[in-house]
């Protein structure tokens, strides 16, 4: 993804570039985390952490 809007991302300014970077940084860690929790407790909560770094990207 990151590699994929290189060029939309290069005429923001430097803090929105870094906090995308971060948002999908994240994002992805909690999705690797929610896919391989054992419990369905554990996945639930940390499927639902995966939402805010979406909302946030979607609405930017």
């Amino acid at each position: 993804i990151i590699l994929a809007s290189q060029h939309h991302t290069s005429l923001e300014p430097i803090n929105r570039q870094r906090m995308y970077i971060t948002l999908l940084t994240s994002l992805q860690i909690f999705l690797i985390l929610a896919f391989s929790a054992t419990e369905v407790i554990i996945f639930y909560i940390i499927f639902e952490a995966t939402l805010i770094p979406t909302l946030v990207i979607i609405t930017r």
